[in-house]
């Protein structure tokens, strides 16, 4: 039994695939994507209706083919042709945490679901190796960053159990710096800016400008 998403799947669908995994039936699932984009914002997605069969059975999937099992970017990066593999994503918790299953390289693209507090609360398994705002990190030097990273003009110290960001520069350099910061934490602390620049800098990653 192959499980993939459709938006017209409903309780009958369900039901009979529970009905065929009791029976013996392999279950399948093409991918765990709790969401998928929509011009309304994140709408459920294949994983979501995973959800469902895992608790209604209370068990995994025999098999997940897609993301973030790593065999999907294992088989792309030998079918390439030559060089090292880049993996591009805007999900921390499929093509982040696929890459770095399967041992490659990752560039965060913050177009899509994941955004800049998803990234600096991430689990190290969901870690990218760079961050770009788009894909113009691709081909442009200076529109992505590695993370974590060198933060030229910027500095992050913890005032009072704050992550406090002072300085100017790159906006994506000071991302870098937060990202060493945060990702030293126990915990994700709150974010303020020290100054006008800084202000701005967090502002343009959608975070408060302000303790």
């Amino acid at each position: 039994m192959v499980q993939g998403y459709g938006p017209q799947v409903g309780w009958a669908e369900l039901a009979e695939a529970s009905v065929a995994v009791r029976s013996g039936a392999i279950w399948i699932a093409t991918n765990t994507d709790r969401t998928l984009p929509s011009n309304r914002g994140p709408l459920p997605g294949n994983g979501s209706l995973v959800a469902v069969l895992r608790t209604a059975l209370e068990r995994d999937p025999d098999v997940v083919v897609g993301k973030p099992e790593p065999a999907l970017f294992e088989t792309a990066a030998r079918r390439g042709s030559g060089g090292r593999a880049l993996v591009v994503g805007d999900r921390l918790d499929t093509d982040i945490e696929g890459a770095r299953r399967a041992g490659l390289d990752s560039l965060l693209v913050l177009t899509g679901v994941s955004g800049v507090p998803e990234l600096l609360a991430a689990e190290p398994r969901r870690r990218p190796t760079y961050v770009a705002r788009d894909l113009a990190g691709l081909f442009e030097p200076d529109a992505a960053v590695r993370v974590p990273g060198d933060a030229e003009g910027w500095s992050v110290t913890d005032q009072d159990g704050a992550l406090e960001l002072a300085g100017s520069g790159r906006p994506l350099d000071a991302l870098a710096a937060l990202c060493a910061a945060a990702w030293s934490a126990p915990a994700l602390p709150k974010i303020r800016a020290a100054g006008p620049d800084a202000a701005r800098a967090l502002e343009s990653f959608g975070l408060p400008g302000a303790g």
